[in-house]
């Protein structure tokens, strides 16, 4: 090991044993902990051990980062608990994920290159570690407060940056992200739910929301990403109906009817934009992609289990599949649609495992809407993540960026979100947050008066 890898073996081994002590002790540090993980996707502390930065691939080592360390602290308060709230050890959806794993694991022994695969294990590995851990961390209505809040400061924090860097100069926004695709991507999961939030609860920060969700939106337009500027619109279009099928209220016609008024100046700026963008595309991107498709679809042909997880880069640049990108800019490059690149890399039983998963989670939503459909916390969550889910599904189609952590921890996470609702008790009616009523104690007399009084919901315990 390198004096770097010892000095952040040292770092991380140190950090989780503090932040696990820390929620031991003060078990409120829970939510804090749930809230910093989402957060922390913003700027990621890692290092790839045993790395191979040369390499093309969607993982170049054995990744470690900050982000596993609040993994483990809040494992730590799961765990340690208390017994009010009991450890539920195969969630749902756990078993498709574990499946999904486990097939990773025998593509390993049939990869090219067996250590590139083994990088990619220990990543999924980590995503169904996340995934148990934030199914069992949710509780109750109060956890979904502190995540709505969450993901308004992660969506302001990614929009102040991405203007900043627009009036810099920058051509695409792509935030404290990679790539404008990602960064893409990564608000359209969190957008749909700050805006089931908004037309759902009557909250006095409703013009917080309002400001949250448009500059979300316009930075979507900025990343100049076709997939995400679709599946943004796509996610409109679901939270919508099933908000006004919630409670059909004067109040949420009244707010669309305020966001079309003021989305008309920008969103002209914003069809020239896209305008241009489509205009602009380079047709050899688009031959690429089918290229790409067209060579994972012969690795699955050939080999049972595909070329081995994460060797689709060595696939292109050093293997039979790689003549017809020698020498040219894609030679070693990815496959950038995600269902292609899990059947070259993990072959048709690792495709048919992977959209288990996806169904899996859609099955999680499915049955909580016939069962527990009413105007409480847990639908509003439920609607949102329901098209934030429909948005990764879609643009997956065209990217492979689910692959990378910070996306892949975000999406696991808020699937696993979505079972600790499913688990949760009915909640309070979200109108009742903002009810007011006059309450009499006794038969009013000649000249008394009748004093207004707000209802409150009851709140959940840590």
């Amino acid at each position: 090991m390198s004096a770097k890898e010892i000095v952040f073996a040292i770092f991380f081994l140190g950090g989780s044993a503090g932040l696990a002590g820390a929620v031991i002790a003060l078990p409120a540090l829970r939510r804090v902990y749930l809230s910093l993980f989402f957060i922390g996707v913003i700027k990621v502390v890692d290092i790839n051990f045993v790395s191979r930065e040369a390499y093309r691939g969607w993982v170049r080592g054995f990744e470690i980062g900050s982000l596993d360390m609040l993994a483990l602290g809040l494992l730590a308060a799961v765990l340690m608990g208390n017994g009010k709230h009991r450890v539920q050890w195969v969630p749902a959806g756990f078993l498709p994920m574990a499946l999904y794993v486990g097939i990773a694991a025998l593509s390993v022994a049939a990869a090219y290159v067996p250590l590139y695969a083994a990088f990619g294990l220990l990543k999924f590995v980590r995503d169904l570690l996340v995934f148990w851990i934030v199914a069992n961390a949710i509780r109750d209505e109060d956890d979904l407060k502190w995540l709505i809040w969450t993901g308004v400061v992660v969506i302001t924090f990614e929009s102040l940056i991405s203007v900043k860097d627009y009036f810099g100069g920058v051509y695409r926004a792509r935030g404290t992200f990679s790539h404008s695709n990602t960064l893409g991507m990564y608000l359209n999961m969190w957008l749909p739910i700050i805006f089931s939030y908004l037309l759902n609860v009557k909250d006095r920060f409703q013009a917080v929301f309002l400001g949250v969700f448009g500059m979300g939106c316009g930075v979507v337009v900025l990343t100049l990403s076709r997939g995400s500027w679709v599946t943004m619109f796509m996610a409109v279009a679901m939270v919508v109906p099933l908000s006004l099928f919630v409670a059909l209220k004067p109040r949420k016609f009244a707010l669309l009817g305020l966001m079309a008024i003021l989305a008309m100046p920008p969103g002209v700026i914003a069809v020239q934009k896209m305008i241009t963008r489509i205009r602009e595309a380079p047709e050899a991107s688009g031959e690429a992609r089918h290229t790409f498709n067209d060579t994972a679809a012969d690795m699955a042909r050939d080999l049972p289990l595909g070329v081995g997880i994460n060797n689709y880069s060595y696939g292109t640049d050093a293997s039979p599949y790689s003549e017809e990108y020698q020498g040219g800019l894609d030679q070693g490059g990815l496959c950038h649609n995600v269902y292609y690149l899990t059947l070259g890399e993990m072959g048709w039983v690792g495709l048919i495992s992977f959209l288990f998963v996806l169904a899996s989670m859609y099955t999680i939503l499915a049955r909580f809407f016939i069962t527990s459909f009413r105007d409480d916390l847990r639908t509003v969550w439920a609607i949102g993540w329901l098209a934030g889910l429909s948005t990764v599904v879609l643009q997956s189609w065209l990217e492979w960026a689910l692959r990378q952590t910070v996306l892949s921890f975000t999406f696991y996470g808020l699937a696993a979100v979505m079972v600790g609702v499913a688990r949760m008790k009915t909640g309070p009616k979200v109108t009742r947050w903002s009810i007011r009523t006059r309450m009499v104690t006794a038969a009013p007399q000649r000249g008394s008066t009748l004093r207004g009084h707000r209802l409150l919901p009851a709140t959940g315990g840590s």
